[in-house]
């Protein structure tokens, strides 16, 4: 049935004998149930409540030898394995208890625990589903979903299944804490408050991140609600010894109200990050975005000025936490419509996340980029000819190189109107074309897949 070896029937009944005569209570456990099985088991539990993992697997392996049709036998011998990190004996004893009992939910918990424990998350999410289908109530469950989930950065039904769990056990201080981190990221600021708060009243401590979180969430929540300098004033008092600098908090605010629909909020922030630096092109073009002013275009002081800010965190920004991919994306377009190019331009290449993508297509790749930030992280990478600093447009009207493939992933949006960059591009690209006014993207006869697909407006 498994690998998992049990001792035979002779060995076992030898230990049964050898029990019943030095435990009394084991021999009147086998006189009641008229069977050694359920007593083995029993003594099993008692070695497992008290950490004796080695001495409950013999007593449960023992038991199986005489009951291997058993599943709650089988289930247990699998948490005991999970318990001495015997995680593939585990997952073994698990399925077997399952083959016997398939509609058992403690046994499907035991085997989302298990495979989540082995980092199978597809497994485990399946698992932690059947248990849930089996009984809706079981509320570690939906918190083991729950924080599945949130390591798989599926954050809105993290939040829903985190959320099920603390309605069915309010007193799980973990759930709480989970809760906490969700309510976070889900920009709910007063119920992540509440929740670090129950967390730490059901005795599960935060930690020094946590408590900055919580303190966070405070100071968002009040600059919501309209009180943006008190909230400031507060803040130090609120995260004590774990307070962070009050420039990163307002800088923050600002970019957390803003994305969140906090205009107002953020605004007054902003006027307030403005007047203490008024020649800040960041902070001057980050308040017109939110008030709404009119520009032409991303001022090209501000493209610079925070990109080389912004460079050393970009790429984990990008990957780790928005799970970024528009250059693979770009790349297969590109590769339907041809997949050989002699020399190729990355406009506005960035940190060089393009690079990998492109060298497939050939092995001469320019890249070009207003931020030295950035260029000195596409160096890092590898996979350019050349890194060039310019803005685009400048480049493009003043080079003497020849491109067969100009390819802008996520930089088109910092031009606002595109004519000035579709009459820059090089001849080559037009096959002969008259240059195009600015009627859009997709009204030109471009070569590049890239730019058709990925610029929306005509």
């Amino acid at each position: 049935m498994t690998n998992i070896q049990l001792p035979d029937v002779g060995t076992t009944e030898a230990l049964v004998t050898q029990l019943k005569a030095s435990l009394p209570d084991f021999g009147r456990i086998v006189d009641r149930y008229g069977h050694a099985a359920p007593a083995l088991r029993q003594l099993g539990l008692v070695h497992w409540e008290n950490g004796r993992f080695d001495a409950a697997a013999r007593a449960f392996t023992s038991a199986l030898s005489l009951a291997t049709e058993d599943p709650d036998l089988w289930r247990d011998l699998a948490s005991v394995y999970s318990a001495l990190d015997q995680d593939e004996q585990a997952l073994a004893a698990i399925r077997v208890s399952l083959e016997l009992a398939p509609d058992n939910a403690q046994s499907w918990q035991t085997l989302a625990s298990v495979a989540d424990r082995l980092d199978d998350a597809e497994t485990a999410e399946g698992a932690y589903r059947r248990v849930i289908d089996l009984n809706p109530k079981a509320a570690a469950a939906h918190l083991g979903l729950g924080l599945l989930l949130f390591r798989r950065k599926s954050y809105e039904a993290a939040l829903a299944a985190v959320r099920a769990s603390v309605d069915l056990d309010y007193v799980n201080g973990l759930a709480h804490f989970a809760l906490g981190h969700l309510s976070f990221i889900a920009l709910d600021f007063a119920s992540c408050a509440r929740a670090f708060d129950e967390a730490a009243r059901l005795t599960l401590p935060l930690d020094a991140p946590s408590r900055q979180k919580r303190a966070r969430a405070i100071t968002f929540q009040a600059m919501i609600e309209g009180r943006v300098q008190e909230a400031l004033q507060e803040y130090s008092g609120i995260a004590g010894d774990d307070r962070e600098d009050l420039d990163v908090i307002a800088r923050d605010a600002f970019s957390v109200l803003s994305a969140s629909g906090h205009l107002e909020a953020a605004a007054e922030i902003g006027r307030m990050r403005l007047a203490e630096k008024p020649d800040d092109p960041v902070r001057r073009y980050l308040l017109d975005a939110v008030v709404g002013r009119t520009m032409a275009a991303a001022p090209t002081e501000y493209i610079e000025q925070y990109f080389d800010q912004f460079a050393p965190q970009f790429d984990s920004k990008l990957l780790g936490t928005l799970q970024y991919d528009a250059p693979s994306q770009m790349a297969k377009l590109v590769a339907g419509h041809r997949d050989r190019f002699n020399r190729m331009l990355d406009l506005g290449c960035g940190t060089g996340l393009a690079a990998e993508e492109l060298m497939r297509f050939g092995s001469t790749l320019i890249g070009v980029d207003l931020s030295s930030g950035m260029l000195a992280e596409a160096a890092k990478r590898g996979g350019y000819a050349e890194l060039v600093k310019s803005e685009a447009v400048a480049y493009l009207q003043t080079t003497q190189d020849r491109f067969d493939l100009i390819f802008a992933a996520d930089s088109l949006i910092y031009f606002g109107d595109l004519g000035p960059l579709l009459r820059a591009l090089p001849a080559p690209w037009y096959k002969g074309a008259a240059r195009p006014e600015h009627r859009g993207c997709r009204r030109t006869k471009l070569h590049a897949a890239t730019v058709r697909s990925f610029c929306s407006f005509s």
